[in-house]
């Protein structure tokens, strides 16, 4: 018998070897693996830019999870008779409408059938793309649809011209 020497030539390793390393190294350090493959800007820089393009979520305050923070958008970024989507802080979104002057309602985005966010009101209606739950541009009521409840409104409150979580 010919005994066979150990090669450290590292072309000559299995791709089947590569492959089983590389899993063991992704579940010993996940952390390392979702750093490698986050997003690199930095925690808490500013806030999301909605369809009208302005940019909510960074403005001056306190910045807590409760209410009171940062803005969510200025009263002039929700369009008369209709609405905006917002990110809402810590997670999800947020459907802005403003029925009538300074006056600005929440409602959490999410339709009530399977989670999509839903559009903004349209001739006073708010549709979800989905599947076509429609609810009450005013009021978030459920006016026909899948979903088998209204959307739940989410307290705001109008400071000078921004609006906030109340």
């Amino acid at each position: 018998m010919t005994a066979v020497e150990p090669t450290t030539d590292p072309i000559s390793v299995s791709p089947r070897r590569e492959v089983l390393c590389g899993l063991v190294v992704a579940l010993l350090a996940p952390g390392a693996l979702a750093a490698a493959c986050g997003d690199s800007s930095p925690s808490g820089s500013g806030g999301s830019t909605p369809a009208g393009g302005s940019t909510t979520g960074g403005g001056s305050g306190g910045g807590g999870t409760s209410g009171g923070g940062s803005a969510l958008a200025t009263v002039a970024d929700v369009p008369a008779g209709s609405g905006l989507i917002v990110d809402k802080p810590g997670g999800g979104k947020l459907l802005l409408i403003r029925p009538s002057g300074n006056e600005v309602k929440a409602f959490n985005a999410a339709c009530k059938h399977q989670g999509t966010t839903v559009g903004v009101p349209n001739n006073g209606l708010i549709t979800c793309p989905a599947h076509g739950s429609q609810f009450d541009g005013s009021t978030g009521a459920l006016k026909r649809g899948l979903a088998t409840s209204g959307l739940d409104a989410v307290p705001v409150k109008v400071a000078g011209d921004k609006v906030m979580l109340a």
